[in-house]
């Protein structure tokens, strides 16, 4: 075995694995954000930086590969990152998006990987490296079945119950304990809040909480969210052509736990349409090998994309 360095980064952490003939470690460092000011590269690499300084690492590896949720769009802030993990920690470094990186741990192979987090993306990748990839379009154009639509939907269903023009919930109580209160220094205080999105995405595990405890309205939430992620698995097979073999869908991320409310619903929508859900074979951070060794069906999908510092 050799040794090798898996980032896996997104807006509430960013985790660092090394993996050794030794053993294992990893670091822990803060989320990063995009600002309307910055391309993110510079904020990504500080928050390797904390990673990184929380375990004992070599001078040297045989092989970097970075997941992040706010991966660089264009190719030459990308291959600067990449460069710099080069540097950081002498070895070559390949940058992808954390979908890559969740889709090579949870199925090592081909299949549709539903990526929910604050936001949702859908990776379908076939035997020959072939992908679809749906979603990704943020808070305002998409993100379907994500935290944040489901926390967002969460919070207006407590306001309609608050104002009694919706069926009443225990959202409600739920949101004043949220916000702190629901008088306008508390509102004003939550919409001014750079971590708004956050904060509202953060409220879904309160639905979750509420469908638990039998709320119809969480319940009805988490339903819709389900019919939206398996709405997006369904497409992405069919766009993507996916042999019967490999029509099957795992997930990513801590919102869908499995048996909460949203993962029983999205199970159930799913067998309907014919795609079995199968728990993630291991977690984002154990797909570095496969995409750092060039097995199929990654080492097309890399190649598609030019992710490495030398592109």
């Amino acid at each position: 075995m050799t040794t090798t360095i898996t980032i896996d980064g997104g807006k509430s952490e960013l985790r660092l694995l090394l993996r050794t003939p030794a053993g294992r470690a990893i670091g822990i460092g803060p989320g990063f954000s995009y600002r309307p000011d910055e391309d993110g590269v510079d904020r990504i690499l500080a928050a390797v930086r904390g990673a990184a300084a929380t375990i004992s690492l070599p001078t040297q590896v045989a092989g970097v590969v970075a997941g992040l949720t706010g991966v660089p769009g264009e190719r030459a802030e990308r291959r600067r990152l990449a460069l710099a993990l080069e540097r950081q920690f002498g070895g070559p470094a390949v940058v992808v998006e954390d979908s890559v990186l969740a889709h090579a741990g949870a199925l090592g192979g081909p299949g549709v990987l539903l990526c929910v987090g604050t936001g949702t993306t859908v990776l379908a990748v076939d035997s020959d490296g072939d992908h679809v990839r749906l979603d990704g379009w943020g808070p305002h154009l998409g993100d379907r079945g994500s935290a944040y639509a489901i926390g967002l939907a969460g919070m207006r269903a407590a306001t309609a119950s608050h104002d009694q023009v919706g069926p009443t919930t225990v959202l409600t109580d739920r949101l004043v304990t949220a916000l702190g209160g629901i008088d306008l220094t508390s509102l004003q205080r939550y919409y001014r809040d750079p971590a708004m999105i956050s904060r509202t995405a953060a409220f879904a595990r309160d639905v979750l909480d509420a469908a638990a405890q039998a709320d119809s309205v969480a319940g009805l939430i988490c339903a819709h969210a389900a019919t939206d992620l398996a709405d997006a698995a369904q497409a992405a097979a069919v766009r993507l052509d996916l042999s019967r073999a490999a029509q099957q869908v795992s997930f990513s991320g801590r919102l869908l736990t499995p048996g909460n409310a949203l993962h029983q619903a999205l199970a159930a929508e799913l067998e309907t349409r014919g795609l079995p859900l199968v728990s993630p074979r291991a977690e984002p951070l154990d797909g570095g090998p496969a995409l750092l060794s060039g097995v199929d069906p990654y080492a097309r999908l890399l190649a598609s994309q030019g992710t490495g510092g030398d592109a």
